[in-house]
């Protein structure tokens, strides 16, 4: 069977990266003989590997559903884009296409890493052993133990074509960033503490854009998909994510420093094993069940967790051994000359981010640390607001103030310092004028923000006009504004919430809004809300769905955009009561109703036998007591139970001109619903539906997704452009020098 193949495939990949991992280790000791023999195991193992997520594709378009993972995230019904994102459904295939791409990544790195290729790809190997042990464990092979015709469907929070992208490139980003630890764990070994960060460098500038990217377009599902008005909720398995990103920006900065002045030597190090370490513990939180309480993205915990523990204690603990081993052997250069000098910035914006990285660190693992206590529990939002803006505003001052000054020491610009300046204040006095805010901290945050743009682009079209990009400019211009998108999307949102009338118009922040009605789907309905404002006019759809595979309902908004702003609508309820009934009375035991000239009572149930077919039914009455025109009459309706249903008689009274019968019972409450029948029963009449609906208007969010296309554009473009070489590496170092020792100081 199919299913025995891909475990095949799986247990002989395993044994390929084994004897991969064993003769490059001997390759490494000196055996240069069998280079070629471990070069040619971990061909076969990748190619295996690929194999076995090929095969388990291919089960899953021709739904297989034998196959226990087939069966859990796929349907027969699902498009084909939505079939294909079905492999990174679940645990198991997102594990099988992590390896993937690490194994393809990895012969990049074979034919690429030189000098550091044994030691390389011995650690890479070990990091695909850690995975292939898991799969060995729980299968994505594993069959069905009876076998289905469908498939349960995937989550109906997948169902979205941002989850067709925002997976894949999140595993790139997570495989490409244990290439920089394989360089890292290399030349501590091999005490090459000089050579290995440019070889890194693109590995870690690759991760760093391809994960930010991932980031961003999960934050873009999350807006227009779950309706809770915003793109980031500083969820724990968000966060997870976010870190490793945090301290990849730290660690191109530290490379960045290394590379001019052979400084940070240490840090360089221990940032770059930071950074994996961090994708293993992420990993470790989202798929071990341990947040399964505090997050709707986490997975369910499949009896992994000892296997994800001894993956991250190996490579820990590895890590830790040899940074602790050689860290007095490592004698960096000094990192800057000077205070006053870019480089000594760099440096405290290093500082910075790698305190932030901890700090949502700390906030991410709270429900594991208060595991131990009797209620673990998760850090509250203001948390992140605390620590984090500031963070935020500090890295933005640095960002302003960096190009003013020279690499090696004393100001570079002072026109440019002049006019920061004079930014920084004219942008806090119009927030402030305009009362737009009178919080210090979005005064900094803002001022800094705009100061910031206006020197990195100065820069950067200085560069730009002398015939020159310079990509980390683009990258922080990038950043700025995302940043800016980011604090006026969330600090200035207004919002409210309020109440559709169909066919009534509402108005709520200088919109007409009226609910015009309800259209049927294949999954659901759509609520249709006129939205005018200004004599346009646009329709805002918003999806109601009932996913097979789960209850209740899943509700969308619907997103709006203009050039400044976006209007966000986003379903609450849908307030949809039954037609009035008039001939229909709740009453309790011992209470009185009138209904026309009748007052009728409701006395107790009576429970019995009653008579049918063959023998005797349980059959429930209602005693009641009906009173006009001076007489009482009694009257018994019944519900009897009738093989597996329940049938109801009803009960005449008045000479037959009416009639009665059970609709429903409370025994909790001693009460019972009656339906009464006669011409002096009125008609009834129907009750509008209402849609209650939250509205808001998130100013500058546009800038944040721009804000993320550039600083990935900027990645891209320092991943792929021509290698500098030494001497061009070294001139910014050499002229940094110059200027110290012109000064009579030492570096």
């Amino acid at each position: 069977m199919l299913a025995h193949l891909g475990d095949y495939f799986i247990y002989t990949a395993t044994a390929c990266a084994l004897f991969s991992a064993i003769l490059y280790l001997m390759a490494w000791r000196g055996r240069e003989g069998v280079l070629d023999k471990a070069r040619h195991f971990f061909r076969f193992a990748t190619a295996f590997v690929v194999a076995a997520t090929a095969l388990l594709l291919y089960m899953i378009l021709t739904h297989d559903f034998s196959v226990i993972y087939v069966f859990q995230y796929s349907s027969s019904d699902l498009p084909l884009y939505y079939l294909i994102s079905t492999l990174w459904g679940g645990q198991e295939g997102t594990f099988l296409l992590w390896l993937s791409l690490a194994g393809v990544m990895g012969l990049v790195m074979m034919r690429t890493a030189r000098q550091f290729e044994k030691g390389n790809m011995f650690w890479l190997n070990l990091f695909l052993l850690s995975i292939l042990i898991i799969l060995i464990k729980k299968s994505p092979f594993e069959l069905m133990p009876v076998f289905r015709t469908e498939g349960s469907g995937l989550n109906p929070l997948l169902v979205n074509f941002w989850m067709t992208i925002h997976p894949p490139l999140m595993f790139v980003g997570f495989a490409a960033a244990a290439m920089p630890f394989c360089f890292a764990m290399t030349a501590l070994v091999e005490r090459k503490y000089n050579d290995w960060a440019e070889a890194a460098r693109r590995w870690t500038v690759f991760a760093w854009a391809v994960l930010g990217l991932a980031l961003v377009m999960g934050g873009y599902w999350a807006y227009e998909t779950l309706g809770w008005g915003g793109y980031w909720a500083w969820d724990p398995v968000e966060n997870a994510s976010l870190i490793p990103w945090i301290f990849l920006t730290a660690q191109i900065h530290t490379l960045y420093v290394k590379r001019q002045r052979r400084g940070l030597m240490r840090f360089s190090l221990a940032i770059v094993l930071l950074s994996f370490w961090s994708v293993l513990y992420g990993t470790f939180l989202t798929r071990s069940g341990v947040l399964a309480d505090f997050s709707v993205h986490s997975f369910v915990d499949l009896g992994l967790n000892m296997y994800l523990v001894a993956g991250l204690t190996v490579f820990f603990v590895g890590g830790a051994f040899l940074m602790i081993f050689r860290w007095r052997d490592i004698k960096p250069e000094p990192s800057f000359s000077a205070v006053n000098s870019r480089t000594y910035l760099t440096a405290l914006g290093i500082v910075i981010l790698f305190i932030g990285a901890w700090l949502v660190l700390l906030g991410t693992s709270a429900p594991l640390l208060t595991r131990v206590m009797e209620n673990p529990s998760a850090v509250d939002l203001s948390y992140y607001f605390t620590t984090m803006v500031p963070i935020a505003v500090l890295t933005l001052l640095l960002m302003a103030i960096m190009p003013i000054f020279k690499w090696g020491q004393g100001v570079q610009s002072p026109r440019l310092g002049i006019v920061t300046a004079a930014v920084f204040t004219v942008t806090v006095l119009i927030l402030l004028v305009a009362g737009i805010t009178s919080q210090i901290i979005y005064l900094a945050f803002f001022g800094c923000a705009v100061a910031a743009l206006v020197s990195n682009g100065y820069v950067l079209l200085k560069k730009l006009f002398a015939g020159r990009l310079h990509p980390a400019y683009l990258a922080h211009i990038g950043l700025i504004i995302g940043f800016i998108g980011a604090g006026g999307s969330s600090g200035f949102e207004t919002k409210e919430t309020v109440s559709l009338p169909m066919t009534d118009t509402v108005q709520a922040q200088g919109y007409d809004l009226t609910f015009t009605g309800m259209v049927e789907t294949q999954a659901g309905f759509d609520c249709h809300v006129d939205v005018e404002r200004g004599g346009t006019h646009f329709i805002a759809v918003l999806p109601h769905e009932f996913p097979k595979n789960s209850e209740g309902v899943m509700r969308k908004p619907h997103v709006k955009s203009y050039l400044l702003d976006d209007l966000y609508l986003s379903p609450i309820a849908l307030e949809q009561p039954r037609a009035t009934d008039p001939g229909e009375l709740y009453l309790t035991k011992g209470t009185t109703a009138t209904l026309d000239k009748y007052d009728i009572t409701f006395i107790d149930f009576e429970t019995g036998g009653g008579h049918g077919e063959g023998g005797s039914a349980m059959s429930a009455a209602a005693l009641l007591e009906i009173a006009y025109d001076g007489q009482v009459e009694s009257a018994r309706p019944q519900l009897r139970v009738v093989g597996e249903g329940i049938e109801p008689q009803q009960a005449s009274f008045d000479s037959n001109r009416g009639s009665v019968q059970i609709v429903g019972v409370r025994p909790e409450e001693g009460g019972v619903v009656l339906k009464f029948s006669g011409d002096f029963v009125p008609e009834g009449h129907s009750v509008a539906s209402t849609l209650v609906v939250e509205i808001s208007q998130k100013p500058l969010i546009q800038l944040f997704w721009l804000g993320t296309i550039l600083v990935f554009v900027s990645g891209l473009i320092i991943v792929f452009r021509r290698r500098k070489g030494p001497g061009e590496i070294a001139h910014t170092r050499q002229a940094e020098e110059r200027t110290v020792a012109a000064s009579g100081r030492t570096a």
